[in-house]
C-alpha cells in the first residue's frame, strides 16, 4: 500500500539525513530477515557505524539488528598480519599477557574469545584490537569471570586507562563523564587529530552508546600567548 511504513526505507533516510552518509561512495545494503534488519557495507568511522546501529535498533517494526557493517581500515593488511599484530599487542600489554585471549580474523573482522578477570580487561583488549590499522570490525566475545555488574563507572574507568595508553592523546588534559552509557569528553587537545583520536577511543570501548565531544583544540603556540 502507498505510504506503508518500511523499516528499510526509514533506515536509508536516516543514514542520509542523520548521519550524512553518502550512500553512493559508501554503499550500504539493507534488508529484512523476519523482524531483524540486516546492515551490510562499509563506513568511514567507528562513530558512523555505532550510530547507525543505534538508529536501526530504535526503528519501528525492528526487533533486532544483524550487524555486518565495517569501518574502512586505515591500512591494507592481510588477516594473518592483523592476527599477528593482535597477538603481539596482547603479549606486550602487562595487564593482558597472562590471560587466555585468542582472536580469529576473517576479512578484517577480529573475533576475540577467552576469559578476563574484569570488564576493564575485556574492554582494553577490544580497544587494542580496534587500534590495529587493518581492522574493519571487532567482535568482543571475551567472557568475564567471575561476572561483574556493568555500570557507567566501569566504562569511565576503562576509557581513562585507554586514553592513558594511547600515544596520540594527552590523557592528563582530558576528563571523562559517563551517564546512561553516554560518554562526555572534556578538556584540551593540542590538535584536531588528538581530539578525534580521543573520541574514537571512546567509541571503541565496548558498551558505549554515544559520545559527546566537548574537547577544545588549543595549539602549543596559542597556549604560550
Amino acid at each position: 500500500m502507498p505510504g506503508e511504513y518500511d523499516p528499510v526505507k526509514a533506515m536509508k533516510a536516516a543514514l542520509t539525513e542523520k548521519l550524512h552518509i553518502d550512500v553512493r561512495s559508501n554503499p550500504i545494503h539493507l534488508s529484512m530477515d523476519g523482524d531483524d534488519i540486516v546492515i551490510e557495507g562499509m563506513v568511514d568511522t567507528i562513530a558512523c557505524k555505532k550510530r547507525a546501529l543505534l538508529i536501526a535498533m530504535g526503528l519501528e517494526g525492528v526487533s533486532g539488528v544483524v550487524d555486518r557493517l565495517k569501518v574502512r581500515p586505515s591500512a591494507r593488511m592481510s588477516d594473518d598480519e592483523i592476527k599477528k599484530h593482535f597477538d603481539d599487542a596482547v603479549c606486550a600489554e602487562p595487564t593482558l599477557n597472562t590471560l587466555k585471549i585468542s582472536a580469529e580474523v576473517n576479512d578484517g573482522v577480529i573475533d576475540m574469545e577467552g576469559v578476563a578477570p574484569s570488564l576493564c580487561h575485556k574492554r582494553l583488549a577490544g580497544v587494542m584490537a580496534w587500534w590495529i590499522p587493518g581492522s574493519a570490525d571487532v567482535i568482543n566475545s571475551i567472557e568475564v569471570s567471575p561476572p561483574e555488574e556493568d555500570n557507567d563507572d566501569e566504562i569511565t574507568e576503562a576509557l581513562r586507562i585507554v586514553l592513558e595508553k594511547d600515544g596520540i592523546v594527552n590523557a592528563s588534559e582530558l576528563s571523562v563523564v559517563t551517564r546512561s552509557w553516554v560518554v562526555t569528553l572534556m578538556g584540551v587537545a593540542g590538535s584536531e587529530a588528538e581530539k578525534e583520536a580521543a573520541e574514537d577511543d571512546a567509541w571503541y570501548v565496548w558498551g558505549v552508546n554515544d559520545v559527546i565531544n566537548h574537547i577544545s583544540v588549543v595549539t602549543a603556540g596559542a597556549r604560550q600567548v
